[in-house]
């Protein structure tokens, strides 16, 4: 977490202290999904793996959507 906190506040131009008080959850998981995604899509542009950017969670939910087992 505290990983973040400095990496939003780098490129925000802000304090991390600063991303704590005036920073939502909103605001932090937001940051964070893009931050993924991002990396995801370096990995993917060099040809390499994204395995460990995608937890186990994530793969159940895709499994069961495409295969239509999640009730919809």
């Amino acid at each position: 977490m505290l990983c973040l906190i400095e990496s939003m506040a780098e490129r925000y131009g802000m304090l991390p202290s600063d991303i704590l008080d005036r920073g939502t959850t909103q605001d932090i998981m937001i940051y964070n999904n893009a931050h993924i995604i991002r990396v995801r899509e370096e990995k993917k542009a060099r040809g390499e793996s994204i395995a460990d950017t995608i937890n186990q969670s994530e793969l159940d939910d895709i499994w069961h959507k495409v295969k239509g087992k999640d009730g919809t």
